[in-house]
């Protein structure tokens, strides 16, 4: 029989509410409210990041490092909204926008966390938003995200064909089969939230891209590699026509 004192500190060791759910989804809500212990719990002595503004941490590392992301949002007055979570067979992908001050002016960023499980339980997180917003340069390696693994589901073969297409027809340098490859009435986001029509994806993505991950719902797809020189995602949502009807660009530059 469990007593009630096994019981309360059962209760005790449970994250707060707030950081209960998926770690992608709640990981930058609990960097706002600066709950840094809690985090550090639900990420455990294995975990990797790696972002555009101050490089790779893990293990011991990460708990500074989270410290510093506070500072940092704290810093620029941010508050964080997340919108969708694309769960995919060995990577999730959360959504969300950053509104911050920047300048002395208020913006809305967009901002994606990628969380790719590993073996005994290990995450290893990337996020993804434009470091140029905040005028500094992305840190790290170059388009730092590892090919997949072997065995791994994140390959060229599990993207879908409407998200396949498009990058074909990038890669070809096409600019009409690009915008062939979204429904009329589409729309394209760029990494700094910039809201634009169809014909600016072939614009927006010089090149095509060499497919490092894939999260896929059916409906929504984020295929993650190399954008130019840096690391970058594509979520594109499939329309009802089979077609892409919106893509989202997040970009570490």
């Amino acid at each position: 029989m469990v007593s009630w004192v096994e019981m309360r500190q059962a209760e005790d060791d449970l994250p707060p509410s707030s950081l209960r759910g998926r770690l992608c989804e709640v990981f930058f809500s609990a960097l706002v409210t600066e709950m840094i212990d809690p985090l550090m719990r639900r990420l455990g002595d294995k975990a990797e990041l790696d972002d555009p503004f101050f490089g790779a941490a893990q293990g011991a590392g990460m708990r500074p490092r989270l410290v510093e992301w506070a500072a940092f949002l704290s810093e620029h007055d941010a508050t964080y909204d997340r919108t969708i979570t694309i769960v995919g067979a060995d990577r999730d992908v959360t959504e969300g926008t950053l509104e911050v001050r920047v300048g002395g002016q208020h913006r809305t960023l967009p901002i994606a966390l990628l969380m790719e499980r590993r073996k005994e339980r290990e995450v290893f997180l990337r996020v993804y938003c434009a470091a140029s917003a905040f005028g500094s340069a992305a840190k790290g390696p170059t388009a730092k995200t590892p090919p997949p693994r072997s065995g791994s589901s994140a390959t060229v073969s599990a993207v879908p064909s409407f998200a396949a297409d498009l990058l074909v027809a990038l890669d070809k340098r096409d600019a009409a089969a690009v915008a062939a490859c979204f429904e009329q009435e589409s729309g394209v986001r760029d990494a700094v939230g910039g809201e634009h029509s169809r014909e600016a994806a072939a614009r927006l993505l010089t090149s095509g891209m060499a497919v490092h991950g894939v999260a896929d719902n059916g409906q929504v797809c984020a295929v993650e590699g190399p954008i130019g020189s840096h690391s970058g995602l594509l979520v594109l949502q499939r329309g009802d026509s089979g077609l892409v009807r919106s893509l989202r660009i997040y970009s570490e530059a």
